[in-house]
């Protein structure tokens, strides 16, 4: 049974440097941004690179880069040599005369760093697939979203040339990126930085009904699996400990973490917290970075007694939180 694949030409119609497209498990986001990369090869001479994390997933992706779609390109072969991307023409009686030319790179971003002097001058596009992970073993990088900044920055080199890619299946709104662009999935289509950014969280009907003429699209039809594979439903966007703040409730303190910096406020009437992403001008500020550390901000522990009396408040269900991502932040803290 055919089913639709996701069709960039919406999302390419906004002419954003960084696409995100985050959508239901065999949505065909890769599919349809490879095949994408390799026509604007063949028609305009333009490179590419394939991106994930770190190395070992890169070695069993590029491994089968080719085997999905390249019956679409009856003129051209493909091989893999190394870490390039190689086509040329269909082989002929004189094969010594083929000539195989670097079509794509594949790239880890955790060995980016290493990339600053190489010239990537004919890439005009990144597909950085799977940029949020699924449960298991492997982590986020350190300030990741700067990282990719800075590995942009040198694919591009300041020229408005590179457009990127970033696919994902809906498995969480607790990413890096997500958070350092403010990107919440309230909506289908989300633009930030002036157009320089837009996301797409595609509600494939067509693509959903497909799936549930399957044996197995039936078996997990109206679950919770369902939502999140086919529905496109982020695990941690709900509504549990969310709520509107006590106009009576005082400022406390604001606390810094790896995520970002929230104001907490209490109420004595409701004997209950609140921790919020929006913040006072005037501040009593915490931090739980050691180099952050300054004149106007205290560093504390996880152990420090600021924590543990929110810790306790929360066990007991008195803290509640105006956004996921704000909740989905302090309960990885009160996991610590």
């Amino acid at each position: 049974m055919s089913r639709p694949y996701y069709n960039y030409d919406r999302v390419c119609s906004y002419n954003a440097a960084y696409n995100f497209i985050v959508g239901a498990r065999g949505l065909g986001k890769t599919y349809g941004a490879e095949v994408r990369a390799v026509k604007d090869y063949i028609k305009n001479g333009h490179q590419f690179i394939y991106l994930r994390r770190y190395k070992n997933e890169l070695q069993k992706s590029k491994a089968t880069f080719f085997t999905a779609f390249a019956h679409l390109f009856p003129d051209w072969d493909f091989k893999i040599q190394g870490f390039e991307a190689l086509i040329a023409p269909r082989a002929t009686r004189d094969e010594k005369k083929r000539e195989w030319v670097p079509m794509g790179y594949f790239i880890s971003l955790s060995t980016t760093q290493a990339e600053k002097s190489v010239s990537f001058n004919n890439v005009h596009t990144i597909i950085f697939d799977e940029f949020i992970i699924e449960k298991g073993n492997i982590h986020y990088l350190p300030d990741e979203s700067t990282v990719f900044n800075n590995f942009y920055s040198t694919v591009d080199r300041y020229n408005d040339r590179v457009k990127v890619f970033f696919l994902a299946n809906s498995v969480s709104i607790m990413n890096p990126y997500f958070l350092a662009f403010d990107v919440v999935p309230d909506r289908e289509w989300i633009t930030r930085g002036d157009g320089f950014m837009v996301c797409h969280f595609p509600n494939s009907e067509a693509f959903a009904s497909s799936v549930f003429e399957t044996r197995f699209g039936k078996f997990i039809k109206n679950t919770e699996y369902a939502d999140y594979a086919v529905g496109n439903a982020f695990g941690d966007n709900h509504e549990n400990l969310l709520d509107r703040k006590d106009y009576k409730a005082k400022y406390q303190y604001s606390l810094e973490c790896s995520t970002g910096t929230f104001s907490v406020w209490y109420s004595g009437f409701e004997n209950k917290y609140y921790v919020q992403a929006k913040r006072p001008k005037a501040e009593r500020l915490f931090t739980l970075l050691a180099h952050k550390m300054s004149d106007d901000k205290t560093y504390i522990t996880f152990n420090d007694r600021v924590l543990s009396a929110l810790r306790t408040a929360f066990n007991h269900g008195r803290v509640t939180f105006d956004a996921p991502t704000t909740r989905n932040t302090f309960t990885e803290i009160f996991k610590r």
